[in-house]
Parts: C-alpha cells; sequence; structure tokens
C-alpha cells in the first residue's frame, strides 16, 4: 500500500491566461462556455463569504490562522456524479485569503493529489506568493473532491495507517495486487460514493462551477506538481474559460502509470546522487565520497532496517525500512533540506537514533504528534490515482520494467515497481483520464519546468507544454520540485509575476536559475 504514492504532493512550504499586455485579470473580454442545462442550477449559485471563526474543520487543519480576518470560509455545492446531475451532491470547501476587497480570485492547487489546499493556505500565503500577487489576487483554495475537507474519502483509520507506513512488504505481482485490493476494498467500505468519484476529471468540472461561483467569467489558476495535471484537463475541456494559467512542476497528462513510476525513480535516484556528492565531499554523513559505494552502503543500512529497526524516542514506533525511505525521499525534494537529511541520517547511522528521521517521515505523511493524521493525504492519493490510471502491458512486462528499475537504480529503484499491478487490482473501475491534452483555443498559458525536478521530471513540463497549443514553457535550471515561491529569485518571480499580473510572457530564450 505504501508504494501506491505514485506522484508526490508540490511542496508548499518554502515548498492563468493572458487576454492583452497590460489588461486587468478582471477585464478580459472573451467568448465563454456554456453549462450544460441539467448543470445551470450549480453554475447558478454564488459562495456567501463568511468569518471562518466558527469553521472548526478550517481552524483544525490551518492551526488557528484562519482566524485572521483576511481569511474568509464558504462552500460550492457540485453533483456526486456527473453522469447524474440531478442526483446526490457534494459540498466543496472554499477559502479565501484577501488582503484587500475587490481583488482577483486566484484559484491555486498545490499538489498530490491528495493535498489540502487549505491547509497548506497559510504557508502559501506567506511564504509562496508574493506580496505584489497578494495585493492583486485573493488566493482562493480549494480542496478538490474527496480530499481534505470537501467530502473526504476515507480508506484506514489512523493506526492502519502507521501500521501500512512503517512495513515493507515483499514486492511482487500477488503480494502487490493483495495489498492494493484490500486497500481499495476498506475504501468502498468506509466511503462507498467517494470511493468512486474522486477522480480529476470530475475535479476539473468542479473548478468551473467554483469559477462561476465566484462571480468570474475566466478562471484565473496557479496549479503546482499534481495541480498542473487538473489545470491541463481543464483547458482542455473548457479552453474558452481560461484565464490567465501557470502550470509549474509539469505533469504530462499523457503519461501512463508505469511511465510516471519510472519517470519519478530516476528522478529521485538522481537526486540522491546530488545529496549523496554534497555531503560526503563536505563530510556530513558517514558514507563513502564515491557516489556508487555511498548508494551502495547505504542501500545495504535500509535493508537492515527490515529486520534491525533502529529505535526512536517513541518507544512503540522504531524507524523500520519503509520510514527511513520515507524520510529520505521527502528530504530530496529540494536542496534546501539536504542538511536536514545529513544530519537526520547521521543520528540514525552512527548514534543509532531514528527520532529525528521518523519525525520527518511523519510530518511528510500530515501525522500529528497525538498519532492522528491532520488530512486524508494518504487515502486521497491511493483513490485518485487509482480512479486516474489504467494498468498498460501484461504482467510479465510489469515484473521485467521493475527488475530494470532494480538493476537501473539501485537506491531507491526497488520502491517504484509495478505499478499497473495495483491498478489492476483496485476494486473500482479506472476513468483512465491519462491521455494527451490540446486546450484548443485557449490563451497562453505558462508551464515552468525545473531541470532536475526529482518528482516531476522536466521532460514533463517539456510533454505538456508540447501538447497545450497555446503553451509557453518557462526553463529553471535547479534542483527542486517547483520553482516559484518568494525565495526562487527575481528570475523565476518576475517572470512568473509579470506573466499573472500583466499577461505578458516570458521571452521565448528565457532561462532561470534558482539561487
Amino acid at each position: 500500500m505504501r508504494r501506491l504514492k505514485l506522484a508526490a504532493t508540490g511542496s508548499v512550504v518554502a515548498i492563468m491566461l493572458a487576454a492583452c499586455a497590460g489588461a486587468d485579470p478582471a477585464e478580459s473580454e472573451k467568448t465563454f462556455t456554456a453549462p450544460e442545462p441539467a448543470l445551470q442550477g450549480f453554475y447558478d449559485q454564488r459562495i456567501d463569504w463568511q468569518s471562518c471563526s466558527d469553521n472548526e474543520g478550517v481552524l483544525d487543519v490551518t492551526d488557528g490562522k484562519a482566524r485572521d480576518r483576511k481569511f474568509e470560509c464558504g462552500s460550492v455545492q457540485v453533483p456526486l456524479d456527473y453522469e447524474d446531475p440531478q442526483g446526490e451532491t457534494i459540498d466543496l470547501q472554499v477559502v479565501q485569503y484577501a488582503g484587500a476587497r475587490g481583488v482577483t480570485p486566484l484559484v491555486y492547487n498545490p499538489g498530490g493529489p491528495g493535498g489540502s489546499a487549505i491547509s497548506s493556505l497559510p504557508s502559501m500565503v506567506d511564504y509562496v506568493f508574493t506580496e505584489d500577487l497578494l495585493q492583486r489576487y485573493g488566493i482562493v483554495a480549494v480542496d478538490p473532491r474527496g480530499v481534505g475537507l470537501s467530502a473526504p474519502v476515507q480508506c484506514l483509520s489512523d493506526s492502519e495507517i502507521d501500521e501500512v507506513r512503517s512495513v515493507t512488504s515483499e514486492v511482487t505481482v500477488e503480494s502487490i495486487r493483495a495489498e492494493s485490493a484490500e486497500l481499495g476494498q476498506k475504501c468502498l467500505d468506509r466511503s462507498p460514493d467517494m470511493a468512486q468519484h474522486s477522480d480529476s476529471m470530475s475535479a476539473a468540472r468542479d473548478l468551473d462551477i467554483v469559477r462561476a461561483a465566484l462571480g468570474r467569467d475566466v478562471l484565473d489558476y496557479f496549479g503546482f506538481s499534481y495541480g498542473t495535471f487538473l489545470g491541463a484537463l481543464y483547458a482542455d475541456n473548457f479552453p474558452e474559460n481560461v484565464g490567465r494559467f501557470v502550470l509549474d512542476g509539469a505533469m504530462d497528462p499523457a503519461a501512463d502509470v508505469d511511465a510516471v513510476s519510472e519517470g519519478q525513480a530516476k528522478g529521485f535516484e538522481a537526486a540522491a546522487e546530488h545529496w549523496l556528492e554534497e555531503a560526503s565531499r563536505a563530510g556530513r554523513i558517514p558514507l563513502p565520497v564515491d557516489v556508487d559505494r555511498a548508494k551502495a552502503d547505504l542501500r545495504g543500512w535500509l535493508d537492515s532496517l527490515e529486520d534491525r529497526p533502529i529505535p526512536t524516542s517513541d518507544p512503540n514506533r522504531p524507524l523500520t525500512k519503509a520510514l527511513a525511505t520515507t524520510a529520505l525521499v521527502s528530504l530530496l525534494y529540494d536542496t534546501d533540506t539536504y542538511d536536514l537529511l545529513s544530519t537526520g541520517l547521521t543520528q540514525a547511522m552512527r548514534q543509532f537514533d531514528g527520532s529525528m528521521l521518523l519525525q520527518i517521515a511523519d510530518l511528510y505523511a500530515d501525522r500529528r504528534p497525538d498519532g492522528s493524521y491532520a488530512t486524508n493525504s494518504f487515502d486521497a492519493f491511493n483513490v485518485v490515482n487509482s480512479l486516474d490510471y489504467k494498468e498498460v502491458g501484461s504482467e510479465g512486462e510489469w515484473v521485467a520494467r521493475a527488475e530494470q528499475l532494480r538493476q537501473d537504480l539501485p537506491l531507491l529503484g526497488g520502491e517504484f515497481g509495478l505499478a499497473s499491478a495495483m491498478i489492476e487490482a483496485w476494486p473500482v473501475e479506472s476513468r483512465d483520464t491519462r491521455k494527451p491534452v490540446s486546450g484548443a483555443g485557449a490563451p497562453p498559458i505558462l508551464v515552468v519546468g525545473v531541470t532536475h525536478d526529482p518528482a516531476t521530471p522536466y521532460e514533463w513540463a517539456q510533454a505538456l507544454a508540447g501538447q497545450l497549443e497555446s503553451a509557453h514553457l518557462l526553463t529553471v535550471d535547479g534542483w527542486k520540485h517547483c520553482a516559484y515561491s518568494r525565495t526562487a529569485g527575481d528570475c523565476v518571480t518576475s517572470a512568473v509575476d509579470q506573466f499573472l499580473l500583466d499577461g505578458e510572457l516570458p521571452a521565448d530564450d528565457l532561462s532561470c536559475q534558482l539561487p
């Protein structure tokens, strides 16, 4: 079950289309897509913004920060099933941060699938979006269907998630099938509706109802990581309703589940080599300077945790191979966390204390010190991916591909194999939403790709930019998942902000460098 985490959440702590240059985002003149008659009632609603001070769910996931008067809460009603719009409905939780009245709403998604936009909103306005953007835009967080506070899908209890996260299972087609079928059935048993209707295409259609509920003719949108896939689906299905779109840390909508798994395996292996080279040469970790030897030693140490986990500050939760690997991968998203990884690894290897790595793994999974999980990211991630992807190839091809990954990527390749086996065994039929997009008729869309992004490889940004007819690719050189933040440097922030604020695309030959 742990390996069902195929595409990682965008970095939201420290981790769209233009009308004409100089035009205000609120004043675009376009021809808009009319809603289907059966959906007209959903499109006629408007968000009734209220103080978040009495919204316990929002206050809980934002650690009380949403009490600030600049945060406003609302909800949007959408059909549970777009094939039956007169049937059951669900409510999407929406939170807006508005620095000033009358600003244009900018909807964003932080990644995932399964990442809660609402829980990340305070960090986004404090560390990611620039002051210039906050003066012109109200930042709108919408938890997609099945995620966070929007009809959340529930599969496992907190203790069950703890168990799944801490155990490394045998990597065979049979074991993966069994795990996937068991988890999927628990999702169906505990959340029968959302286990079947939390797919990304429905979430993209929800965004158009959110646009209307915001009183907007066009949707201005910023998607990070998986959020770029939602944005690409929206642009492909509602091109006339696209405003200014930025898609950072892009995914390739046409990539199948095995291609995604392999791309991430290669990306994280390369990031691990980059970290090992820097850390070992500086003497920050107890591993050889030679990268190949360091990888072999680290792999051996991780494997040793299978039978001999290391104690932590919690006597009931030793550091297992699975937890240590989670911590390792989570700190490879950004060079800014390399030193933290080196410190945690050194503590574990030299002092036989896995406390720091356990804490890091828990933070990545949204686990609180009391053992509860702040969001349903684990469940939602698995459900959405299993609805979006379709298995590809034969069982023999799956096994051969997994073995090749283990050979080519000796440190982490074994963690990314047999993705198709997971999807095949899932008890809900896939919607198979992964296919090329074009967004024909949409205005310019800014796609941002980082050359050494471990979670969404640069090739995916190139692929998305090649598929979207109006896309403009901004290349950013660096080792980081997603480029944009206040600390990304003037080249990145100026290029993105100028597009969002004035509709001006970066120069064709512009390439940025992360600090």
